[in-house]
């Protein structure tokens, strides 16, 4: 009976310790679990093919890490230039326009096409009364230049006669000087008349006088006519454009480095500029406005004025920072932690985060540049 019950011992003894060795204590199981000796969710999802497609690993990298301050502002332009009819005589009818809102135009680019009657009988009759003037005041100059000779003698003779022919050569010296001005001026007006009506016959376009890009066209049905300087359109030069949001923001400062973005579909365009008024009370009163306003100087001439803009403002920069995907990232009561894999398992590891962008996380501490972490 004793020997029996010595037996019944060793045997519960026995019992006792192979529990002991295969169930592990809340203390060490909770470790395991964290370090991923137990239990591995990363083991098991690369042995299952099921769920392997759920889990991949990225390698925490150095790099230069940025949060911006994103929104959509306000375009304007200061320096408006005007289209405009530029052929002054005949009648210019309107074809169509070769040009469209958002094109760029230089000095001499046709804007439209236009289709010009002149009067061919107000050419034939110019005609006529230049060569008439002409023929007039051939005529009239050499009848007074011979005047004017003949009393240039008599003075030269001296005596009451000379004197006498003085007074009459000053007098029609003038006179004859001032309608010789007179007939002159008539002789251009009527040229003047003559070149532009010819000139005007052969136009089959207006074109732009500045350079610039297109913002505004007129509307014209075929056929109908456009008076001598009559409004076209709008131009405006880009190098003038503000950049602006209405109301300010209080996370723009005064000489803040700021980011254009345009993205059409098809072309990404950015500029580099600088806030140049803004919310600040420290500030001279010049520089304080109800608006934050931005420069860009020249760099928008590459802009299309028909799309929309993005402005990008850096409040964070920070080089050879250490970055994970922001899906690596998770957190608990204890804090923000990621999963990396060592040796095949996976282990947690607390981490200080600086910030988030759209894409990465910023990592002060806990990490270190070459791990590789975990992410589902």
């Amino acid at each position: 009976m004793l020997k029996t019950k010595k037996r019944l011992t060793a045997l519960l003894l026995t019992v006792v310790l192979v529990l002991a060795a295969v169930v592990p204590s809340s203390e060490s199981a909770v470790y395991a679990e964290e370090s991923g000796s137990y239990d591995d969710l990363y083991i098991e999802a690369l042995t299952n093919p099921e769920e392997k497609s759920l889990y991949k690993t990225e390698t925490v990298r150095k790099g230069t890490f940025s949060i911006y301050y994103t929104t959509m502002p306000r375009v304007d332009y200061d320096d408006y230039l005007y289209l405009y009819n530029t052929i002054p005589v005949g009648d210019v009818q309107f074809v169509r326009y070769t040009t469209m809102r958002g094109a760029w135009l230089e000095v001499g680019d046709p804007v439209c096409e236009i289709d010009v009657k002149v009067d061919e009988a107000r050419i034939a009759e110019l005609e006529g009364d230049i060569q008439k003037e002409e023929d007039m005041l051939s005529t009239y100059a050499y009848t007074c230049e011979e005047l004017l000779d003949k009393y240039d003698r008599l003075y030269q003779k001296g005596g009451s006669e000379g004197e006498l022919a003085k007074l009459l050569y000053d007098r029609l010296k003038l006179e004859y000087d001032q309608e010789v001005k007179d007939r002159r001026e008539l002789i251009d007006g009527l040229q003047s008349e003559y070149d532009g009506l010819r000139m005007a016959q052969v136009q089959t376009q207006i074109t732009a006088t500045a350079s610039g890009y297109v913002s505004y066209l007129d509307s014209f049905m075929k056929g109908m006519t456009i008076e001598p300087y009559r409004f076209i359109g709008v131009m405006f030069r880009p190098d003038a454009a503000k950049i602006k949001i209405e109301g300010g923001s209080d996370y723009l400062r005064f000489g803040l480095g700021a980011k254009l973005v345009q993205n059409d579909g098809k072309v990404t365009r950015e500029a580099d500029g600088m806030v140049v008024s803004s919310l600040d009370t420290s500030l001279p009163p010049s520089l304080i406005g109800k608006a934050s306003i931005f420069s860009f100087g020249n760099k928008l001439i590459e802009f299309n004025p028909q799309k929309d803009v993005v402005l990008k403002v850096e409040r964070v920069h920070m080089e050879n920072a250490l970055m994970v995907p922001n899906k690596a990232v998770y957190n608990d009561s204890h804090g923000d932690y990621v999963l990396v894999n060592v040796n095949g398992q996976k282990t947690r590891k607390y981490v200080v985060v600086g910030g988030s962008n759209n894409d990465d996380t910023w990592i002060i501490y806990g990490i270190e540049e070459g791990d590789s972490v975990i992410i589902k």
